[in-house]
């Protein structure tokens, strides 16, 4: 009897043991899992930076002559838009869109741009970029004409237009006299003939490329309107286009815009005005279209402090932000030889026939219009000589190629 009362009381020993041990087991294991846990969330922390949308960053980056990666290429839209310019001819093609980003405001760079190769999805088209459009394969001209797209500008887009219209044409002697001006009235500024030349059979057919002008009334004077006029004027349009988008002309950068203001320019978050947060938004809801970002038009007299800060934002913007960006500024201020041209603040008289200029040098170096690409005293259009519209127009091509799927290989 008492062997028997001893064997069950062993017997009770031994199984409390056993749940104490597996009790410590399972409390032990609770802990290490919740530690791993806690030290995997904290490492995943650590490479999320947190980014003020009012803190500028630190940007290095500046822009290239040949972007080097491809765009991911997406169906066209379905709607159609009524062809404007001859000639035209039947092609097909792939649109494509860009990453958007949620922007930050933007630091200021050097003046002149250089030829560092870019990362991520970023096309940026300047001054280098001219010499690609001979070697653009004939696939991607035709899927690059083949898209539909939209820019509205002031009196410089319309020359940009007229360009286009030009390399519609098979050749420039078969084009328009006003095509093909390379002699200027100052014999210095005259260019090669080359220079306004092309050939294609059929022409670069852009009839789905549609060039419209700040509606007259609608109060788009500033630049923050503009911005407001832009999204006004394509939203009820925008499925009509795979491509988009808007330029500010030099009169937009002239001394004492606030266009480049940090705080309160078009890269800053201004919450009871239109900037590019704004623009953002809009886009956001529209991925499957690529927004082209521009650099500015230039004049003779604009070159400014402006010009060349707001400027090198938009190039740092595109870097950062993985934007489309036409540089326009830098096809504008550098010559077909590769050059910098500067504004004419610089005690060197010039005269082109109907008025003259000779301002004092004030010692300071703007990048403005090159003399070979316009006739006029201060301004800066592009119709009285045509290697400005001209070269503008085939970067322009270059572009769309770029977004058509074109990677920048030559043609073969």
């Amino acid at each position: 009897m008492k062997n028997e009362k001893l064997r069950m009381l062993t017997t009770f020993c031994i199984v409390l043991i056993c749940i104490a041990l597996i009790v410590a087991y399972i409390t032990q294991t609770n802990r290490l899992t919740a530690w791993n846990l806690l030290s995997s969330a904290g490492t995943e922390r650590e490479y999320l930076p947190v980014v003020l949308s009012h803190t500028p960053p630190t940007v290095t980056a500046v822009p290239t002559n040949t972007p080097v990666t491809t765009a991911t290429p997406l169906p066209t839209s379905a709607a159609t838009t009524t062809p404007t310019h001859p000639p035209t001819m039947t092609a097909t093609g792939l649109a494509t869109a860009t990453s958007t980003a949620t922007p930050t405001a933007t630091a200021v760079a050097s003046a002149t741009p250089t030829s560092t190769p870019p990362s991520g999805n970023i096309i940026i088209i300047d001054h280098h970029a001219v010499a690609l459009f001979e070697q653009i394969p004939d696939q991607y001209l035709e899927a690059a004409a083949d898209l539909h797209m939209l820019f509205i500008d002031r009196s410089v887009g319309a020359n940009i237009d007229d360009g286009l219209v030009c390399l519609s044409f098979e050749s420039d002697e078969d084009a328009p006299h006003r095509c093909s001006i390379y002699q200027h009235v100052v014999p210095e500024f005259s260019v090669d003939p080359a220079v306004v030349s092309w050939y294609r059979p059929g022409g670069y057919d852009r009839t789905n490329w549609d060039y419209i002008t700040w509606e007259v009334g609608n109060d788009c004077n500033r630049w923050q309107d503009k911005v407001r006029c832009f999204l006004e004027i394509i939203d009820p349009i925008i499925n009509q286009y795979d491509v988009v988008s808007f330029q500010f002309s030099y009169l937009a950068v002239d001394e004492g815009s606030t266009i480049a203001d940090q705080p309160g320019g078009y890269l800053w978050d201004t919450p009871d005005d239109y900037d590019v947060f704004d623009q953002e938004a809009y886009e956001a809801q529209h991925p499957d279209k690529v927004f082209i970002y521009w650099t500015t038009s230039l004049s003779r007299g604009i070159g400014s402090g402006v010009s060349d800060t707001f400027n090198d934002q938009m190039r740092q913007y595109a870097m950062a932000h993985d934007k489309v960006l036409f540089d326009v500024a830098a096809i504008l201020s550098h010559d077909p030889e590769g050059q910098p041209c500067y504004d004419n603040r610089d005690g060197v008289p010039y005269n082109n026939g109907n008025n003259s200029e000779n301002y004092p040098d004030d010692g300071v170096d703007r990048l403005a219009i090159c003399q070979h690409y316009t006739s006029e005293v201060d301004g800066g259009h592009l119709g009285n000589v045509s290697a400005g519209k001209i070269r503008v127009s085939k970067a322009f091509w270059v572009l769309m190629a770029r977004l058509a799927g074109w990677d920048g290989t030559p043609a073969q």
